[in-house]
């Protein structure tokens, strides 16, 4: 659940929340500790928390009384109201099925759909509980630092492990959400995380200021929300996720608060946290991006609590006994979703390769411009221009993927491909080479006709001091059908097609051939276009 990266200068508008709902009925008292006084009267509903239906609400004061809300109503369901002495801790069971109450000594065991009330006696003082994902376990913590460990699925009690001995004075503890281990947070600064099964401890560490707030852990099981100062140059202000393992900080904290943190609440799907400060305000942040999504401005808040869809939100404060039911802006619920989505684009862009490395461009492919190119000074020898030409030649017949024509299937006269614009010749090309065109070869079971291949190494003997091109096997086809396939432009009469030259081949002895001189260079701007000439076999 940690978040790797963090929204800079992520700042929300204070507002004012509107409660759609408040609930009347808990009275003012007069404290009873640390001494019993009758002039400080206390006006505060300290322990609220929804049923998993989201329908009903259960809260706990100090006048002595837990009562029932009916939310669909907005009123107390009077009938279901219990008396206690000295109520600590109130909760509800994850299926609805139990309430318990931390009665002092005692621990109240009620089902819900019954209305049996099972009360067990303790040696020492609970001061808070916490009950299982499962419903099957209840955890107890006391005053002089031991934490119990009960069966519940039965209602009857059973010690099943514990006590785990802590510092003095347990004020919060959570079990994991698979109920193997238990978080526990003893003389207001020591953070200790147990196994339940091996009742061993795992890991603690000490706070460098009071943790007022209760503490949570995530979805994952490997991490752990609380609000305290954990390290040295940070204020009490923060809210942290830690490492079940090593409880140190992962991620970045959640700052925003000036003072310090009363109450955190966090949802069921680890998505929304909301927070309540002595700075008056209570604020939401998006868990994932840790971005402040809203702050309100609330006098003096003390418990605070998301309802199980996380649409609704219940404050009580100190300067009342109203219980105040809020519903979450839908712009804020909206927000989440784009805050997370912000925050994983972000983290990808500072763990990517282009932010640790520099980037190597290629260099930039240059485009063959058509306009013609004039003629370089530099007249190489007959022979090596001839064989340059027939290099790119064959190399696009190559990249043209030209298949050798089986016997016994009829040669297509446009086999040949001719798409690739030709160089232009420093000779002229009827000087050079001048072949008649085979007829097109009909279905047979003789030998292929000659190839160019055979015909070229007949002609054009290669000389033994240079390095012979690669020459593939290219099969003859007429120069109008070649040249239509290639999309040129009709012929000019003033020159004469190959198929209508009659002549005889060149003597295979390069030595009886006219040698062809810088001179005798004719270059044509003819139909082909951009001053080049058609070359063609």
């Amino acid at each position: 659940m940690a978040s790797s990266s963090k929204l800079p200068g992520t700042t929300a508008k204070k507002s004012i929340l509107t409660p759609v709902m408040t609930l009347q009925g808990h009275e003012s008292h007069f404290a009873t500790w640390p001494v019993e006084s009758d002039d400080l009267e206390v006006k505060d509903v300290s322990y609220i928390s929804y049923f998993p239906d989201g329908k009903q609400m259960i809260s706990g004061s100090r006048d002595k009384t837990i009562r029932r809300w009916d939310l669909r109503k907005g009123k107390e369901i009077k009938e279901a109201r219990e008396v206690c002495e000295n109520i600590e801790a109130v909760g509800v069971s994850k299926d609805g099925r139990w309430v318990v109450t931390a009665d002092g000594m005692e621990l109240k065991v009620s089902e819900v759909k019954t209305g049996i009330v099972r009360t067990f006696h303790e040696d020492n003082w609970i001061n808070c509980i916490d009950i299982s994902a499962d419903s099957t376990l209840l955890a107890g913590g006391s005053s002089n630092g031991s934490v119990w460990i009960w069966n519940l699925d039965t209602g009857k009690l059973e010690l099943v492990a514990g006590p785990f001995q802590c510092n003095e004075y347990v004020n919060a503890l959570r079990f994991s959400a698979d109920s193997r281990k238990l978080a526990v947070v003893s003389d207001l600064t020591c953070l200790q995380v147990w196994d339940v099964q091996a009742q061993k401890l795992v890991v603690t560490r000490e706070s460098l200021s009071v943790i007022y707030s209760p503490i949570f852990w995530t979805t994952t099981h490997k991490s752990i929300v609380a609000a305290s100062c954990f390290t040295v140059n940070s204020p009490d202000t923060t809210i942290y996720e830690l490492d079940t393992s090593t409880l140190e900080p992962v991620g970045d904290p959640f700052q925003g608060h000036t003072s310090f943190i009363d109450d955190l609440a966090l949802s069921s799907d680890c998505v929304l946290l909301a927070s309540a400060g002595a700075d008056n305000t209570i604020k939401l942040w998006s868990f994932e991006s840790r971005q402040l999504l809203a702050s309100f401005d609330v006098q003096v808040p003390d418990s605070l609590i998301l309802s199980p869809d996380s649409s609704q939100l219940a404050y009580t404060t100190r300067d009342d006994t109203k219980i105040y039911v809020c519903n979450i802006p839908a712009n804020i619920l909206a927000s989440i979703d784009h805050a997370n989505e912000t925050s994983r684009d972000l983290a990808k862009l500072l763990n990517s390769d282009a932010t640790r490395h520099a980037v190597h461009h290629r260099p930039p492919i240059s485009v063959i411009s058509p306009v013609p190119r004039p003629l370089t000074a530099t007249i190489h020898p007959p022979q090596p221009v001839f064989l340059g030409f027939l290099r790119k030649l064959l190399h696009s017949s190559r990249m043209d993927a030209v298949h050798p024509i089986r016997t016994n299937e009829p040669r297509s006269p446009l086999d040949f491909p001719a798409t690739a614009p030709l160089p232009r010749p420093l000779v002229n090309p009827h000087e050079i080479l001048l072949i008649t065109p085979a007829p097109p070869t009909t279905q047979s079971s003789a030998p292929a006709s000659t190839t160019f291949k055979s015909r070229l190494s007949s002609w054009w003997p290669l000389q033994t001091d240079h390095a012979s091109p690669a020459i593939v096997d290219v099969p003859l086809a007429q120069a109008k059908e070649r040249n239509a396939a290639a999309g040129a432009p009709r012929k000019n009469d003033e020159w004469i097609p190959d198929e209508d030259h009659v002549s005889t081949p060149p003597s295979p002895n390069p030595d009886s051939r006219q040698q062809t001189t810088a001179g005798q260079v004719k270059t044509n701007a003819g139909e082909h276009g951009s001053s080049r000439s058609c070359f063609c076999f």
